[in-house]
């Protein structure tokens, strides 16, 4: 079985070593240029105490290449899904291969085993490996970016592609056993991998571990260390941006600032708590404002007794998320193989 195995995915096989291969001297590569480029510009500027365009400018030059190498770690598990799951068992059906296959000495059930082992071992060992490539590459990048939480970086670092991996891989080989089709059951595989991608960040993540909720009063200490203020749907609404959270922190929500009442505060109905610009002018509502005038925005917003939440979940939850998520995927990948084993016999 190792050799049937090995015959017929030994193509796919050495194009994907090929490729990991060409994708770890390219990480190799360009990554030692990039830790020495950042260390370098870290060691010029900081006795000089201006490091924030030095370093802007160094993380604007591999914007492009950092998150490209995001998307190829991300869609890397969708791949093996499409082209290595979907035709496992899919093809064997659809060309009608089973009935020898499966009536040689060998069971099916134990065909089914030295696919789903050899195949999907190798479909894990590539994503953590592209993963583990990318996380070193992209570190100093991280970390001036300061949001390891964002959805195509969480999604790509770390434990949580190796979960990816094998859950599309065995959602692939499910698809394919159901549908009796290659094509159609590729296509299935993209498709929901691509709406768990959209799910994951925006509905499961964020309430996998409790998140902290914090209320902040809004006054001249709360302004003064924000970094925006601006209005929004017309001036219907009033967003303090860039509140003391926890460094690091993965801000969930942030709704608009209320009153004691929990009611939402217009923006264009305090215009005279923003200092009109140098022409003289009131500013429109939803224009941002300049960080001069924060301190005296908030002094005056002070006696309104107003204040903006933000739930958020602290930095300290990162790797307790990766885990969590990880495993839900590990055992949505057990839960699939085993229905193919449990449909496969029954067949």
């Amino acid at each position: 079985m190792i050799w049937l195995t090995w015959r017929q995915f030994r193509v796919q096989t050495l194009s994907t070593a090929a490729l990991l291969a060409a994708a770890a001297t390219y990480f190799l590569i360009t990554g030692v240029h990039l830790h020495h480029t950042y260390t370098a510009d870290l060691v010029a500027c900081t006795p000089l105490g201006s490091c924030d365009s030095t370093l802007n400018d160094f993380q604007h030059s591999y914007d492009m290449a950092f998150h490209l190498n995001e998307l190829l770690v991300v869609a890397a598990p969708a791949l093996m899904g499409m082209f290595w799951g979907a035709p496992l068992i899919g093809r064997e059906l659809e060309t009608g291969t089973d009935q020898l296959a499966w009536n040689q000495s060998v069971t099916r059930t134990r065909w089914l085993s030295f696919k789903l082992a050899g195949i999907g071992l190798c479909s894990i060992a590539v994503a953590g490996i592209l993963s583990y490539l990318l996380t070193w590459w992209a570190g100093p990048l991280d970390h001036l970016n300061g949001n390891r939480f964002a959805a195509m970086t969480f999604a790509s670092r770390d434990i949580v592609p190796i979960g990816y991996a094998a859950f599309t891989f065995a959602l692939g080989t499910t698809a394919g056993l159901l549908l009796r089709r290659t094509i159609p059951a590729m296509a299935v595989t993209l498709a929901v991998f691509v709406g768990i991608q959209i799910l994951m960040p925006t509905t499961i993540r964020p309430h996998l571990l409790a998140s902290t909720t914090h209320t902040f009063a809004i006054n001249q200490a709360t302004t003064s260390q924000a970094n925006g203020i601006y209005g929004n749907n017309g001036g219907a609404e009033l967003f303090i941006s860039g509140l003391n959270v926890p460094p690091g922190a993965w801000v969930i929500s942030a709704p608009p600032v209320e009153d004691s009442s929990d009611h939402v505060v217009a923006m264009s109905e305090h215009l005279n708590c923003f200092p009109p610009p140098p022409n003289g002018t009131r500013p429109e509502p939803g224009t941002t404002k300049g960080p001069g005038n924060f301190a005296q925005i908030g002094t005056c917003l002070a006696p309104l007794h107003l204040h903006e939440s933000v739930t958020y979940q602290p930095a300290t939850h990162y790797w307790p998320l990766q885990w969590f998520e990880t495993a839900i995927f590990l055992a949505l990948a057990g839960a699939l193989s085993a229905s193919c084993f449990w449909w496969i016999r029954r067949r």
